[in-house]
C-alpha cells in the first residue's frame, strides 16, 4: 500500500490534538496513542509491511488523472504527461540549466524546461499563491514547534 493523503491528514490531526494535550511530550507515537485513547478513536497501526513507500509521480497520477499536474502527452496521446521539479543536482537538470520536466509514464517521452515550478503551476491554473504553507499542508524546518 502507498501513501494516502487522507489517512496522513487524520493522522495529523490527532497527533496536533496530542500535541495541545500534552505539550511536554516529544515523541508522535506516544501522543498518537495517547490522543487515541482520550478520543476514543481506533488506533490505526501502520508498518513498513503495509505502508511502504510515498506514491511516485506515476502512481499519484493512475490514482488522480484528472489532477491538472497530469497532461496529454505530445507523443503518444495519453493522459500520463506529469510534471516533475528537477535539482540542481540531477542529471537531467545539467547543473542547474533546466528546472522542471515533463515526462510521461506511458511512452517515456520527457521535454525538460528552463522555467521553475512555479511558472508551470500558474500556467496550469493551479493558484497558489494566496495561501499559506500551512493551509497547503506544508511544513519546513523554519517552522516553529516542527519536532
Amino acid at each position: 500500500m502507498s501513501f494516502n493523503i487522507e489517512e496522513h491528514q487524520e493522522r495529523q490531526k490527532i497527533i496536533n490534538y496530542g500535541r495541545e494535550r500534552w505539550p511536554e511530550e516529544n515523541n508522535i507515537t506516544i501522543l498518537y496513542k495517547k490522543a487515541c485513547v482520550e478520543m476514543g478513536i481506533e488506533e490505526k497501526v501502520l508498518t513498513s509491511e503495509s505502508v511502504n513507500h510515498l506514491p511516485t509521480p506515476q502512481e499519484s497520477a493512475k490514482e488522480n488523472p484528472h489532477h491538472p499536474l497530469v497532461q496529454i502527452c505530445p507523443e503518444c496521446g495519453k493522459k500520463a504527461y506529469t510534471l516533475r521539479g528537477l535539482c540542481r543536482s540531477c542529471k537531467d537538470a545539467e547543473g542547474g540549466i533546466y528546472r522542471t520536466m515533463f515526462e510521461c509514464f506511458e511512452c517515456k517521452h520527457k521535454e525538460r524546461s528552463k522555467e521553475p515550478m512555479v511558472v508551470w503551476l500558474d500556467r496550469l491554473g493551479i493558484d497558489f499563491k494566496t495561501q499559506s504553507k500551512a493551509s497547503l499542508g506544508i511544513k519546513t524546518l523554519t517552522d516553529a514547534g516542527l519536532k
